[in-house]
């Protein structure tokens, strides 16, 4: 091994040590809101199962993340520990992704390295594609579409097609992907040696275009919602205020720590050094990238740094081209700026952890209160309702944990017999198991909750 080579693969081992740091305690803390609905849905025994997963209305057409779910399903039952893992194993295939991506623009190894490090450390979108068992939708979302790009770039005999099957995967992952036809066709204007026609370009990427039109034939007959038929917030809206305040909050979640990178690097080399043609390129498919991915969600009246997850690949590439260009024209400055970005990171590792808080803090809450309603149904086999009263003031709530899918949490721990509710400080009445949240955990009630006492789960 050179002696180069071994100073990268130490580089590396540091940096995936310090990803390890901030994120391994918080995973697998158990499940939250939507990942219900996906277990739920995702009960695969036989060919008739996956075919009935393409053709289901679950609000959102992903058809791909539901089949990952069952992956897990069959694989950990329901251990949020083995969902967890899958989803680390997605971001690290993403992060390679991200590393050929950059390579193949013909920048240098340690650029790339650079690259995958700013997406991976990226304050926003990657804690919560991670640690919500049901964020990977953003990390299937880039996986296909990364790895379409990669083989769309080769330009090799098939690898057209190729893109576009695996841009149907992307589609067919998360809705941002139908943007990848048009992202695909600056692609190709931007990487032809010789000056290529708009008309041209549509041609070179007609696969892409294949993909879109299956995808929404098949979207239309899974009866999922549509543009026009979809929720309040999320359907697209054109009011001019709500637009610009997603462009410049999203601006915020997918760019500043990329573009904090970028300048370090691009102010540690000499003023003048021109660009190279392949950084050139870089920096326009990089923009590209960024806008195409950002093109859907800036329309979109909820806000979600998830939706930031994707788009930051763009700016990943600009950071790149930025830490190329100092490689080339000021070696042992690029160095020193490395290196002291490690440091930066090592010494932020509780910041980052602190933002983990609010993602582990409901699933700790709804692994609890399953729990202790799994040990309360086992003495009492004959239950079929349980209600749960929360308390708004508490610090998590467990509206936060479960939102409106706690019936899909107590099919999936107690029984598909039993159904279940969320209340407010209204005493409920019924003859069904009733809880009441006190201090973090749920206190069993028995007439007047003042008169019952806790049931800590532990």
């Amino acid at each position: 091994m050179s002696l180069r080579l071994r100073y990268r693969t130490i580089i590396t081992v540091i940096i995936a040590a310090l990803f390890g740091a901030i994120y391994i305690p918080a995973l697998g803390h158990g499940f939250v809101k939507d990942d219900f609905r996906w277990i739920a849905a995702a009960d695969v025994h036989s060919p008739s199962d996956v075919a009935r997963i393409f053709s289901t209305d679950l609000g959102f057409y992903r058809p791909l993340v539901t089949l990952s779910f069952a992956f897990d399903r069959n694989v950990w039952g329901l251990d949020a520990r083995g969902y967890a893992l899958t989803n680390v194993l997605l971001l690290a295939a993403n992060a390679t992704l991200l590393f050929l991506l950059v390579r193949i623009l013909e920048l240098p190894r340690d650029a790339a390295l650079v690259a995958a490090a700013v997406w991976a450390f990226n304050f926003h979108g990657i804690n919560m594609a991670l640690l919500w068992t049901s964020g990977r939708t953003a990390l299937l979302l880039c996986l296909f579409a990364q790895a379409s790009a990669l083989l769309f770039l080769r330009a090799t005999r098939w690898s057209g097609l190729l893109a576009g099957v695996l841009g149907l995967l992307a589609m067919l992952c998360k809705e941002e992907a139908v943007m990848l036809p048009p992202l695909f066709v600056a692609l190709s204007l931007l990487v032809a040696r010789e000056p290529r026609t708009l008309r041209a370009a549509i041609l070179n990427t007609w696969p892409l275009w294949v993909a879109a039109a299956i995808y929404a034939v098949a979207r239309a007959k899974s009866g999922a919602f549509g543009i026009s038929d979809a929720p309040d917030y999320y359907r697209l809206t054109f009011d001019p205020e709500a637009v610009l305040k997603n462009v410049f909050e999203y601006l915020d979640r997918g760019a500043t720590f990329a573009v904090v990178v970028s300048a370090l690097f691009w102010l540690a080399a000499p003023f003048r050094a021109p660009l190279a043609d392949d950084e050139r390129r870089a920096i326009r498919i990089g923009i590209a990238w960024f806008i195409a991915l950002y093109a859907v969600t800036v329309f979109v009246p909820v806000r979600s740094s998830l939706y930031a997850v994707a788009p930051s690949i763009g700016v990943a590439l600009i950071a790149a081209t930025s830490a190329a260009r100092t490689a080339r024209m000021a070696p042992r400055r690029f160095a020193h700026i490395a290196f002291a970005m490690i440091v930066v990171v090592a010494i932020l590792i509780p910041v980052y952890r602190s933002r983990n808080h609010g993602l582990v803090e409901p699933a700790d809450l709804a692994a609890r209160s399953l729990s202790t309603i799994q040990a309360a149904a086992r003495l009492d086999p004959s239950v079929r309702e349980v209600i749960l009263v929360d308390d708004p003031q508490a610090s998590v709530t467990l509206d936060s944990a479960f939102g409106a899918l706690f019936p899909d949490a107590l099919h999936l721990f107690v029984g598909p017999g039993v159904e279940g509710s969320i209340v407010g400080k209204t005493m409920p009445r019924g003859e069904g198991l009733v809880f009441e949240l006190r201090d973090g955990y749920l206190a069993r009630i028995s007439g007047n909750p003042a008169e019952s006492s806790a049931s800590h789960s532990g």
